[in-house]
């Protein structure tokens, strides 16, 4: 099934209440502050999806999405299936029977239930005019954890880019660290370079306390680190968009 963007109603902010806007096909939803939204098969969802032609493999009740001041709480209420949240770009979020999570830091996403046959169902999810437009802090060549300087040098930043750009800029299965290989083709080096930057990358931030790379200082020296010092340097500001697009300006 074609994902695709969905147009959203423009109205006066001074008279509209903050609020997302839920949307499966033509049938649309506004969801204000506080209000929460059921969506699933059967007659007392408040999105129906997968009922014309009725999908039985599709839940009558799959989730629910509750606004909150700053993103949608979204719970998968179905007993037996899995949906996933689904963002634009960036690694998707498997939930399972009961599990919920917050759509932060997407203000624009996917709801994904699998029918019978592998079909999908996706319900797309704007919080656009729940979450004001807030300006973002100029980035510091000093990047910060805990309130300690962390200096990243030109090579340092393009390899760490190159490590997170599938996840800044694809989506689904493809929205995975880079290989040492593919971060050394995109940065022009070999893959044991990379290797080695990356470490010792790691071991400075698990030096200064990053806790998700501290265990991997010590007892997971063993392991793949890739995935979780991607993670810190999106999810802290260190690597955004801007630096991915650098990587194409190299001289």
């Amino acid at each position: 099934m074609t994902e695709a963007q969905v147009p959203r109603p423009r109205s006066p902010r001074s008279s509209v209440p903050p609020y997302a806007m839920i949307s499966h096909g033509a049938d649309r939803r506004l969801v204000s502050l506080g209000q929460e939204i059921t969506i699933g098969r059967g007659a007392g969802a408040g999105l129906r999806i997968a009922h014309r032609p009725v999908d039985d493999h599709v839940s009558r009740l799959t989730a629910s999405l509750r606004t909150l001041h700053d993103c949608v709480l979204v719970q998968n209420r179905s007993s037996s299936k899995h949906l996933v949240l689904r963002p634009l770009v960036g690694a998707e979020r498997l939930l399972e029977p009961g599990a919920a999570t917050t759509s932060m830091p997407f203000t624009e996403f996917f709801i994904v239930v699998t029918g019978r046959f592998g079909r999908e169902y996706s319900v797309h999810v704007d919080v656009h005019d729940l979450t004001p437009d807030r300006p973002r802090p100029a980035a510091d060549p000093l990047e910060t954890v805990d309130g300690v300087p962390i200096g990243l040098s030109l090579p340092q930043r393009q390899v760490l880019a190159a490590l997170c750009e599938p996840l800044l800029t694809r989506t689904g299965s493809q929205a995975a660290p880079a290989t040492y290989r593919q971060v050394g083709a995109r940065v022009g080096k070999s893959p044991s370079h990379v290797r080695t930057v990356l470490r010792r990358l790691r071991e400075q931030l698990a030096a200064q306390g990053v806790a998700a790379l501290v265990a991997y200082n010590l007892e997971k020296v063993y392991e793949d680190f890739r995935p979780a010092l991607a993670r810190w340097a999106i999810n802290s500001g260190t690597i955004t968009v801007t630096d991915v697009q650098a990587l194409d300006a190299r001289a």
